[in-house]
């Protein structure tokens, strides 16, 4: 079955060549078709038929036969031509409905004979010796009746949900109406009976989103990685046999930079000052069950070739075949990436000891933004959002559970110190304890917030073991825990302050 797109003037057209590039929004569509030149009292044309998803503004053509030039193009909106696909199936619509119609009459007609029975049986004026025999006739007729009263339900819903599901695919087919152009391009064609031209168009209802699957294993220092594309079609025309490449440039794009605001430093108005929250670990990795997206066909793998441009990548797909109004996937890349693992827990926060990863390829990439599956060796995660641009990439995989870290407070008071009482003190005293139950020992990075002064006259004293670097407002320590065995590590904080100041000790409370 071939819907169009087809070059036509007045029924004769042969085509060469088609071209497609999906962008996340919309498509550009080209192809080189011969046509045969008419004449009219206005001098010699070309027709050609397009979707109706066609974009008028977008249309561009060429001659490329010598003596013909182009003079102007005129389109025009038409109910009266529909595409052969389109036509096709709207038969065959016709003609489950007709077949609906016969089955709900076969069930007026099974509901009408378990009335009569219902009544037979029902009747007062039977002799004796005829009740055993007429009530055996009743049950067996009703017995039956039901049962095939109960099948053509069946039926006549499978043929509601059969004409549903046909009635969208004519939509998405079609287009909204079910119009499509009908374009006619002016010529100086010098007598010429046909002539080659190279059209192009962009097309609505169409696009591209990227999938990815990312498995990491940090035995093996590598993360599987696999880039899919699905494509979806509603163009109201067949791409057959068409060269297909997908386009990276990005949903509602700018053309121009955003204007520069102005910088003005003026006096602030007084507000509540805002409460201090702290940022809770989310490690980049949303853990929720995962499901992909419906998809009508998983089409089989090709080698697709990347192609780089100026302000983005070209995925080359080779010659692809897509209906309208279906959706396919299609593999583009896949690859193992040599990555650097490490692991981050952040105690106060979570017991759980977050897996992380580095990775450095040799060569650019632009992974436009998608939905990524996440695995850890072989066992899904979750998924999160996934968007990869350069040659460098940190990545989460959520937590190992081979590793666990307890933070547990050793001390926690408040007193008062000097001859008279001058100053107020408080003691903060915890313990850390990393369990690894692998069998190779692992390089643990703890984190945990550093209390820092926002007054002078308050006094910080840190003690740890072992000692902690400051990063960022941060304790850091990089910690060896052995293999199926734990390790140790303990801080303290000693804080003075004026005995008549209220002090907020923030997370330390």
């Amino acid at each position: 079955m071939s819907l169009f797109f087809v070059a036509v003037v007045y029924g004769t057209a042969l085509a060469s060549s088609e071209r497609v590039v999906f962008y996340p929004s919309g498509a550009d569509f080209s192809r080189t078709v011969t046509a045969d030149v008419k004449s009219d009292e206005n001098g010699s044309y070309v027709m050609f038929t397009l979707s109706g998803q066609a974009v008028p503004d977008t249309f561009t053509i060429a001659a490329l036969s010598k003596g013909i030039a182009v003079n102007d193009v005129s389109w025009a909106r038409s109910d009266l031509s529909r595409s052969p696909a389109a036509v096709e199936l709207g038969k065959k619509i016709d003609q489950l409905k007709f077949k609906l119609d016969t089955v709900i009459a076969e069930q007026q007609a099974v509901d009408g004979g378990i009335a009569f029975w219902k009544e037979r049986g029902s009747e007062q004026q039977i002799k004796p010796s005829d009740l055993g025999n007429i009530a055996g006739q009743v049950v067996s007729s009703l017995s039956k009746l039901y049962q095939e009263s109960a099948k053509l339900k069946i039926k006549i819903n499978d043929l509601r949900e059969l004409i549903k599901d046909l009635q969208r695919q004519l939509n998405e087919m079609s287009g909204s109406g079910k119009l499509v152009w009908n374009v006619k391009v002016s010529l100086a064609a010098k007598g010429a009976k046909s002539a080659d031209f190279k059209i192009g168009y962009m097309l609505r209802n169409c696009g591209w989103t990227p999938k990815y699957k990312l498995d990491a294993y940090p035995s093996t220092g590598k993360i599987t990685f696999a880039f899919e594309a699905e494509i979806h079609q509603a163009s109201g025309m067949d791409f057959k046999n068409c060269d297909v490449a997908l386009a990276t440039v990005k949903k509602q794009s700018r053309i121009s930079p955003p204007q520069l605001g102005r910088w003005v430093i003026e006096p602030k108005p007084e507000e509540e000052p805002e409460r201090y929250a702290m940022d809770s670990i989310q490690m980049a990795m949303e853990a929720a069950p995962a499901a992909m997206g419906k998809v009508r066909n998983l089409a089989p793998k090709s080698t697709p070739k990347r192609v780089n441009k100026a302000t983005y990548s070209l995925w080359e797909m080779g010659r692809k075949t897509i209906p309208a109004g279906s959706t396919r996937k299609y593999a583009v890349e896949s690859e193992t990436w040599k990555s650097d693992f490490s692991f981050i827990a952040r105690p106060s926060l979570t017991p759980d000891v977050f897996v992380s990863a580095k990775t450095v390829l040799a060569e650019a990439r632009d992974y436009p933004s998608g939905t990524a599956l996440m695995f850890m060796e072989g066992t899904m995660i979750g998924k999160k959002d996934f968007s990869f641009s350069g040659k460098e990439k940190k990545l989460f995989f959520g937590s190992d559970p081979m590793l666990k870290i307890d933070r547990k407070i050793i001390e926690k008071k408040s007193g008062e110190q000097g001859m008279f009482g001058s100053k107020q003190t408080y003691s903060w005293k915890y313990g850390i304890e990393l369990e690894n139950s692998r069998a190779s020992s692992l390089k643990v990075l703890v984190q945990e917030p550093a209390p820092v002064s926002g007054d002078k006259r308050i006094k910080l004293e840190i003690t740890s073991k072992p000692e902690a670097v400051i990063k960022d407002d941060n304790f850091e320590w990089l910690v060896e825990v052995p293999a199926a065995g734990k390790y140790t590590l303990n801080y303290a904080v000693e804080m003075t302050a004026p005995d008549d100041m209220n002090i907020d000790l923030g997370i330390g409370r």
